[in-house]
């Protein structure tokens, strides 16, 4: 049984989700594939997905060879500050 191939579901909270992609537009991911594995693999939290959803869609913009486009990136940053104040108005849970 191949155990590293199957893409399930996740459970990350806002703070998470926002660390992530923060993480993502430094360039400090945890490991070369964090992005990828985010993007790929949907949340329980269907909210949460929903800004998965958003991050993969802004993918092909954002995680290609030469430059990034600015629009997208700028998106992403809107989507952390989003993420951040959803997790700070509920405590710092957002699951």
């Amino acid at each position: 049984m191949f155990f590293g191939l199957r893409k399930s579901k996740r459970r990350r909270n806002a703070a998470e989700v926002a660390d992530l992609i923060e993480r993502f537009l430094d360039g400090k991911s945890l490991y070369p594939q964090e992005w990828n594995d985010f993007v790929d693999a949907s949340q329980i939290d269907k909210r949460i997905d929903a800004y998965r959803q958003r991050c993969y869609e802004l993918d092909p913009l954002v995680n290609r060879p030469g430059l990034p486009d600015e629009h997208a990136l700028a998106e992403l940053r809107q989507l952390v500050a989003t993420l951040r104040y959803e997790g700070n108005r509920e405590g710092g849970d957002a699951a």
